[in-house]
């Protein structure tokens, strides 16, 4: 069976676990920071901050925005859980709109609309399939209304980075895999300071930064924190995951592009950018045939998804509507098997397999 989605382990990931393992030190540490500052400078930004998922990044990231009960925050429809969960964590209400019928990215114009309109505090902005979501047109925003942009990257690690804060995701089959764990990066050293405390259950200092020729057991809480801080087991891995990060995504890229050679005029592909990260590969079909040929490649030893059921879908968002462009388009979503160590011949079995059930 191809799978959707594998992460590519070299002996460096390996390696790396195996000098923590030995160190005899697990918890957040030296890797951990290590880590930070390597991202930190591969996107040009002040801080990053090592949590342990992206929903986390995204929940601390709008608390230190200042998001709270009463607020809005738009999130595009389309997408999954955990966009909308993180405003929710917050006693915030997510407000759902539309997506861009080519890159399924949130639409620019219902965003402007919402802001002017409701005076929504902030929107979510997530770079569906690793296409940047707002990259061209931030200024844009700037001239309606001073919004808070937060950035949900899960999809583009290694892409460009345009939110005030800029959220990540290191799930076992994201772009830069560690087996879990996220990071918010941002330029602001006051946001910065708060989100480390609020990362480890409010706590002005780690346990690795209170640890040294002496001790130091004594540390101050100033406000409610979580238990959201990563481990230098992850940090290792993602370390190894961010030297070969460059050379994985060109082979996304590259499997990506074969696809479109090969079934444009077929079926829909999806849309191109520079800084597309290709995470997802969503070719799109009749809404009437889509399941049809999920369970053909099932057949052929191929395994598809659908990214994603709208949110409000889900019994817990049904208050409001799903919008039009994204119920539409969501019925005619097939994600094709796309990662780094996908085989030419592997991958020519699915072109194979959907030229054939498309005739």
């Amino acid at each position: 069976m191809i799978p959707v989605l594998r992460p590519s382990i070299s002996e460096k990931e390996i390696a790396n676990v195996i000098e923590v393992l030995r160190s005899g030190w697990l918890g957040e540490g030296p890797y951990v920071h290590a880590f930070e500052q390597a991202l930190a400078k591969r996107y040009g930004v002040e801080h990053c901050v090592a949590v342990n998922s992206c929903t986390a990044a995204l929940h601390l990231a709008l608390l230190s925005h200042g998001i709270g009960p009463g607020d809005e925050v738009v999130v595009p429809a389309l997408t999954f859980a955990s966009t909308a969960l993180a405003v929710v964590y917050c006693g915030a209400k997510p407000v759902f709109e539309d997506v861009d019928p080519e890159t399924l990215c949130l639409s620019l114009d219902q965003t402007y609309w919402t802001w002017r309109h409701r005076e929504a505090k902030a929107a979510i902005f997530v770079d569906y399939a690793g296409f940047p979501a707002a990259s061209g047109h931030i200024n844009q925003f700037r001239r309606y209304t001073p919004p808070i942009v937060i950035q949900d990257a899960a999809h583009s690690c290694g892409g460009i980075a345009y939110g005030d804060s800029v959220c990540l995701s290191f799930h076992p089959v994201k772009n830069l895999a560690t087996g879990d764990g996220g990071a918010i990066l941002l330029n602001d050293d006051a946001r910065a300071e708060r989100l480390r405390a609020l990362r480890w259950c409010g706590i002005d200092r780690s346990t690795w930064q209170r640890t040294g020729k002496k001790y130091s057991w004594d540390y101050d809480i100033a406000e409610v924190g979580y238990k959201c801080h990563w481990n230098d087991v992850q940090a290792a891995i993602g370390l190894a995951q961010l030297d070969r990060l460059t050379e994985m995504n060109a082979r996304r890229r590259q499997i990506a592009e074969r696809y479109t050679a090969e079934l444009s005029g077929i079926v829909q592909t999806p849309a191109d950018h520079p800084a597309h990260t290709w995470h997802l590969y969503p070719i799109r079909v009749d809404a009437e045939k889509r399941d049809a040929l999920l369970d053909y490649l099932a057949g052929k030893d191929i395994s598809a998804g659908v990214h994603y059921k709208p949110l409000t879908h889900y019994p817990m968002f049904s208050d409001q509507p799903t919008p039009s462009v994204t119920e539409r388009e969501w019925r005619r979503l097939v994600s094709l098997p796309i990662f780094p160590d996908l085989a030419d011949g592997e991958q020519e079995r699915v072109i194979t397999a959907v030229k054939e059930f498309c005739g």
